[in-house]
C-alpha cells in the first residue's frame, strides 16, 4: 500500500532503525574509550614496578606526551614541544630525569590547555632543581639535597641571613630566575590555547596526562626508595652531580643511623679506665677556643710566595703547647659538623648521610660530650654565637653538648651579620670571658667567627691594593689572584683579633689555655681552580688529606713542654689534648679520647692502629651512651 493509500486522518507510525550488529549488544564508543583509558592508567602505575630501560622510559613518556597535546588541540607543534621536555630530562637525569620534566610540564598544560607555554613553564621550574644542586655544590662544597631545603626553612628566619654573605650567588640566582620568566611570558604569548577537537579530545588529553603524572610520580618514587634502601654509605651523595634528580628526592627520607661497625671494646675499654683520674694536679685553668671560620694555612697554596701567604699565626711562639695540620670532616662549608665532631669526639659521618645535619636531628640528644666532661669536673661552659642562636639549630644543639650559657650575636652587642670582623667577635669574647670569671670557676669558652666566610674575591674594595698587586703577580688567573688577596686580607685581620685575644688570656696569672682551630676549606666558588692548588701538609704523625686540612694551635700560660714540630691531629681528639693541657682530671669519656688519639697517632681515619678506630667509636656509642636518637 502507498502513502496514498494511507487513510486521511491518521499518523503513519514512526520507522525504528534497524540494528544491524551481529549480536545486539556491542558496548557504546565512550564506554569503550573509558575502560580502555583505565587500562592504560593501571599499565602506567603498575609499569613503575618493573624494570625498564632508561632510554625505553624516555621515549615512551614523551610519545605519551605528544599524544596529551595532540589529543587537547590537534596541532602537530603542540605535540612536538610537549614531546621534547621528556627528551631532555633523560639527558639530565637518565633515572628519573624524563619522570620529573615530564610531571613539572603537564600540571601547567592541565591548568593553561597552552603546550607551548607548559614545555618552557615546566623545563624551568624542573631545571632549577639540577641548577641549584650544582650551585650549592661550587658555593658550598656539597650538593643540595631534600634535608638542605628541609632543615633551612625550619629555622628561616635564622638561616636566611647567610645569603648576604654570597652576592655572586644571588647574582646567578636572580640572572636565572629572570631569565626562566622572560621564557614562560614569550611562550604564554606564543602559545594559544588549545581549542576543542571534538567533543572528546580534550577531556581524552586531560585524563591521560593525570594517569601521566601519578605515573611520574610512582617512577620517582619507587627510584628513590630503592636508592634511599641500597645503602647508608653516600651512594644518595656521591653521584648526585651525575642524578641530581633522583638523589635529591632519595634522601628525603634519611634518618641518622650509627654506621660504625660493632666490635669488641673490651681491651680498649680497660685501658682507658687506667687512664681515669678524679683530681687535678694543681689549679684548673680556664679553656677559651675559637672556632676560626674558613682557617687554614695560605702558604699551602701551591705558588703563593712566603712574601704574601706566610703569617705568624701559624708559627709557634711563647706558650704554644702543639700545632699543625687540623684534619675535619667537612669542605667548603658545613661549619656545624666541625662544631659537632669537636664538642663530641665523633664525626658526623658515623651517623651516616643523615648526619650532614647532625644539630637537628643527632646534636640534641647528646648525653657525653667535652663540655659535660668539663662541667662535671667544676667547669662553667659557655659558647657565643656571632649569628642569630638559631642559625643552624645552634641553640638547641648546644644545649645538648651541655653548655651553662649561649650568648647570641644580639646579646653580646654584636651585629650578627655575615661580615662581622674578627676584632668585634674577640672583643665580645674577651668581655664575656670577663664577666664569666666571676662566678669563681674554672671557664670554658668556645667562640665561633664568621668573618671569613665565603664568597672570596668580591667587595674587593676592602682589600688593601698592595696585597692584590703581590696576588696578581703570583697568579696568572684573575680570579685566582681576587680570592687569594681577599683570603689573606681576611686571614690577617684574624691573626690580629687572636694575637689580641691571646695575650689577654695567657697575660695573667690565672691559669689559662688558648686555642684555636679552622673549621672547614673555603669552597673558593669564584675560583675552583684553587681547590687543586692546597697541597698536604706532611709531618712525623701523618699527612692530613688536601681538601679536610686546616688548621690548629694549643698555647698555655702554665708551664709546659715547649712545642716541637707541627703534629697532624684529627678534630675529634682537640679535646683530650685541651683537657691536658688545662691540667683537667680525665673520666671516662676524655680517657678514651687521649688513649685513641695516642693508640691513632692523631688522626683518626688514617688510624696506624687497627681496629681502634672502630673500637674507640663503638665505645663512645655503646659503652657510654653518648647519644640518643629521635
Amino acid at each position: 500500500m502507498s502513502s496514498d493509500d494511507v487513510p486521511a486522518g491518521r499518523e503513519t507510525p514512526p520507522m525504528h532503525p534497524v540494528d544491524d550488529r551481529p549480536d545486539g549488544r556491542h558496548l557504546p564508543a565512550g564506554a569503550v574509550l573509558w575502560i580502555g583509558i583505565a587500562l592504560l592508567g593501571g599499565c602506567l602505575v603498575l609499569a613503575a614496578h618493573f624494570r625498564q630501560t632508561s632510554v625505553g622510559t624516555a621515549l615512551l613518556l614523551s610519545a605519551s606526551a605528544a599524544l596529551v597535546a595532540y589529543a587537547g588541540s590537534r596541532r602537530a607543534l603542540d605535540a612536538a614541544a610537549l614531546a621534547l621536555p621528556p627528551l631532555a630530562g633523560f639527558w639530565v637525569d637518565a633515572a628519573v630525569g624524563p619522570a620529573a620534566f615530564l610531571a613539572a610540564c603537564l600540571v601547567p598544560w592541565l591548568l593553561t590547555r597552552r603546550a607551548v607555554f607548559a614545555a618552557v613553564a615546566g623545563s624551568a621550574v624542573a631545571a632549577l632543581l639540577p641548577a641549584s644542586i650544582a650551585l650549592k655544590e661550587r658555593f658550598a662544597g656539597t650538593p643540595l639535597t631534600w634535608q638542605d631545603l628541609r632543615f633551612f626553612f625550619q629555622r628561616f628566619h635564622d638561616n636566611v641571613d647567610v645569603m648576604a654573605s654570597q652576592p655572586t650567588l644571588l647574582a646567578i640566582a636572580a640572572g636565572t630566575v629572570l631569565g626562566a620568566f622572560v621564557l614562560c611570558a614569550l611562550a604564554w604569548r606564543w602559545s594559544p590555547a588549545g581549542h576543542r577537537a571534538g567533543r572528546r579530545g580534550p577531556l581524552i588529553g586531560a585524563v591521560i596526562a593525570v594517569l601521566l603524572v601519578a605515573h611520574s610520580g610512582e617512577i620517582v618514587a619507587w627510584e628513590a626508595t630503592r636508592l634511599g634502601a641500597a645503602g647508608d654509605a653516600w651512594v644518595v651523595g656521591e653521584g648526585q652531580l651525575n642524578r641530581p634528580i633522583l638523589t635529591f628526592f632519595a634522601t628525603a627520607s634519611l634518618e641518622p643511623r650509627w654506621q660504625v661497625p660493632d666490635v669488641d671494646t673490651t681491651s680498649f675499654r680497660d685501658q682507658s679506665r687506667k687512664l681515669v683520674s678524679d683530681r687535678a694536679a694543681g689549679q684548673l685553668a680556664d679553656i677559651v677556643v675559637f672556632l676560626q671560620e674558613s682557617q687554614f694555612d695560605p702558604a699551602a697554596i701551591a705558588g703563593c710566595p712566603a712574601a704574601l701567604c706566610a703569617l705568624d699565626a701559624f708559627e709557634a711562639s711563647d706558650g704554644t703547647v702543639a700545632r699543625g695540620p687540623l684534619q675535619v670532616h667537612t669542605f667548603g662549608g658545613g661549619t656545624w659538623k666541625s662544631e659537632f665532631a669537636f664538642h663530641t669526639g665523633v664525626p658526623h659521618s658515623a651517623f651516616g648521610p643523615a648526619g650532614e645535619f647532625v644539630p637537628f636531628n643527632v646534636a640534641p640528644g647528646t648525653q657525653r660530650s667535652f663540655a659535660r666532661s668539663l662541667k662535671a669536673a667544676g667547669y662553667r661552659t659557655v659558647a657565643l654565637y656571632p649569628t642569630r642562636g638559631g642559625m643552624m639549630n645552634g641553640r638547641a644543639a648546644y644545649a645538648g653538648y651541655g653548655f651553662d650559657a649561649f650568648y647570641e650575636a644580639s646579646q653580646v652587642g654584636l651585629p650578627g651579620g655575615y661580615d662581622t670582623p674578627d676584632a668585634l667577635v674577640h672583643a665580645a669574647a674577651r668581655d664575656v670571658l670577663a664577666r664569666e670569671r666571676l662566678h669563681d670557676q674554672p671557664v670554658f669558652l668556645f667562640v665561633l667567627t664568621i668573618f671569613n666566610h665565603a664568597e672570596h674575591g668580591v667587595r674587593m674594595e676592602r682589600v688593601p691594593l698592595q696585597l692584590v698587586s703581590a696576588a696578581s703577580k703570583a697568579f696568572e688567573p684573575a680570579d685566582e689572584a681576587l680570592s687569594v688577596a681577599d683570603y689573606v686580607w681576611r686571614s690577617q685581620a684574624f691573626e690580629r683579633a687572636s694575637a689580641a685575644t691571646r695575650t689577654a688570656v695567657l697575660g695573667t696569672r690565672r691559669p689559662a689555655v688558648f686555642a684555636w682551630f679552622g673549621d672547614h676549606q673555603p669552597p673558593f666558588a669564584n675560583a675552583i681552580g684553587l681547590r687543586q692548588r692546597i697541597r698536604s701538609l706532611a709531618t712525623e704523625t701523618g699527612t692530613v688529606p688536601a681538601r679536610y686540612q686546616t688548621w690548629y694551635e694549643v698555647a698555655s700560660n702554665v708551664p709546659h713542654a715547649a712545642a716541637a714540630s707541627p703534629r697532624a691531629l684529627d678534630l675529634v681528639f682537640l679535646p683530650g689534648a685541651l683537657a691536658q693541657a688545662a691540667g683537667v682530671p680525665l673520666d671516662d669519656w676524655l680517657a678514651a679520647n687521649v688513649l685513641a688519639r695516642e693508640q691513632c697517632g692523631g688522626l683518626l681515619e688514617a688510624c696506624r692502629a687497627p681496629g681502634v678506630r672502630e673500637a674507640y667509636l663503638s665505645h663512645l656509642w655503646r659503652d657510654l651512651g653518648a647519644f640518643e636518637l629521635p
